[in-house]
């Protein structure tokens, strides 16, 4: 702050509190801001966008039961699209550590709207003549149904584009699968050989794992259109009126377009934070999914000369500051780094919801800060993860079938013919003898090599056929 700096002096019923003159700011955003100096983490411009929503359509709402007039409303509007479109962000700036319940957010952003509407209005910042934090920005609301109705919906404000870019990444999936749908590979379980698969069939189930993921997370925020607004302090409706919460739910439906419904008990979504901690589960799940996928195209990328190397993964950037050329799987390590990430939110998540007592959980605050970043985390993730690895994979089609053929992972496949014993034994033998199976079997004059092409083809030993017995 520099020495220039003038002030205004606020007084509330704790006393006289000093203010920037030009701040926007009231007496309790300065006292929070001064308490809470903890990590300079503050909430993500997405809630800014979902609080001044509920602000306007609650002054909308009040307005149209008569408890605010017409010239109090059009202020109000255009001081709550303004904080909206994000022009008070650097005011809007509370740690996320900080007094429960997010009543330090909903007074920041009541303040911040009483100020600028009464300044639209003529009157001075700090004064609040014609508009006051309290009485009309905060009417008809408490912070503890302002709070988890806002995570809501910022939830629901950033969700289009996480499943928009895990829908890409599943048709990039779904690409390279049609590409490679006919190579054979060794399948592995117990990071052992064990029988063939399709590398189509591989990233097939990549693909499905993330479809899985998608719909997942859509069913469970389902749960997340269900507000309590309308509940104010503890559930019951004081100081709102009974028609309060049918308007806001239209209100908020013109505004976002999204379709709210009623809670059946406003209490219970103050103090129940299991819709979130539900749907926190959904996005740690996909993050096991992208963990379980990197693992895998790390594993495959191993080399180039001492590895796998059954596939090529795009060089991004060089790997060491002392290996030269060395390239290392780096957007595959961020993608890991983001999941454990998503990982230990949810965790965060778990517990805070564990901290209800009575009618309130008064960790909201952290809540929103984790899921809301979880998201945003995934979403940047997996467009990295399509746009610089998975666009532009590509299977060494020679090494997967050199290591194909020296494997004895096709013997499975002989078992409804040969039975398990002497299979077992044939494999015994071409491994000592360090040759393929297909040879073992010509040296001991079981097949011919037209009969193993067939017994041994990729649909017959990759999908379910009908058995007929040779011998």
């Amino acid at each position: 702050m520099g020495s220039n700096q003038t002030h205004r002096t606020e007084k509330d019923f704790l006393g006289e509190i000093k203010i920037p003159t030009n701040s926007y700011c009231g007496s309790h955003s300065a006292r929070a801001k001064e308490n809470f100096k903890i990590s300079g983490l503050t909430a993500p411009q997405i809630f800014k966008k979902a609080l001044g929503i509920i602000k306007l359509a609650a002054a909308k709402s009040n307005t149209s039961l008569g408890l605010l007039d017409k010239k109090r409303e059009k202020a109000l509007e255009k001081a709550c699209l303004e904080f909206i479109d994000g022009k008070f962000d650097h005011e809007f700036s509370m740690d996320i550590f900080q007094a429960g319940a997010g009543t330090n957010y909903n007074m920041n952003a009541n303040e911040i709207i009483a100020n600028r509407a009464n300044e639209i209005l003529g009157g001075k910042k700090g004064e609040y003549t014609y508009i006051h934090p309290n009485n009309h920005v905060n009417m008809s609301q408490s912070s503890n149904d302002v709070t988890p109705a806002t995570i809501r919906i910022a939830i629901l404000l950033a969700l289009p584009t996480l499943l928009e870019e895990l829908k890409s990444l599943e048709k990039t999936f779904g690409e390279k699968q049609r590409k490679y749908a006919n190579v054979l590979k060794v399948g592995r379980t117990h990071l052992q050989d064990a029988v063939p698969i399709t590398v189509g069939q591989e990233l097939d189930s990549y693909r499905q794992a993330l479809e899985k993921s998608r719909l997942f997370i859509s069913e469970r925020a389902k749960d997340l259109k269900i507000l309590g607004i309308g509940g104010t302090a503890v559930g019951t409706g004081i100081t709102a009126d009974p028609d309060y919460k049918k308007l806001m739910l239209k209100n908020l439906y013109e505004i976002t377009k999204i379709r709210f419904k009623k809670s059946k008990n406003a209490t219970e979504i103050a103090n129940n934070m299991n819709s979130f901690t539900n749907f926190s589960a959904t996005l740690r799940s996909l993050a096991i999914n992208l963990l379980n996928i990197s693992e895998d195209l790390k594993i495959m990328n191993m080399g180039p000369k001492a590895g796998l190397n059954e596939i090529n993964l795009p060089a991004v950037q060089p790997g060491s500051s002392i290996m030269p050329g060395k390239v290392n799987p780096s957007i595959l390590e961020c993608v890991d780094m983001i999941a454990v990430q998503v990982l230990g939110n949810d965790t965060t998540i778990e517990f805070s919801a564990q901290k209800s007592h009575f009618e309130l959980n008064v960790m909201g605050p952290i809540i929103m800060y984790n899921i809301l970043q979880s998201i945003e985390i995934l979403t940047n993730g997996m467009k990295l993860l399509r746009e610089k690895c998975i666009k532009d994979l590509q299977y060494d089609t020679k090494t997967i079938e050199k290591l194909f053929e020296n494997s004895l992972s096709s013997a499975t496949a002989l078992v409804p013919y040969l039975g398990y014993e002497l299979t077992a034994e044939i494999v015994k033998s071409a491994l000592e003898k360090n040759i393929p199976v297909r040879e073992e079997l010509i040296k001991r004059n079981l097949y011919t090599s037209k009969e193993i092409a067939k017994i041994l083809s990729v649909k017959a030993i990759t999908t379910p056929i009908r058995i007929r017995k040779t011998r």
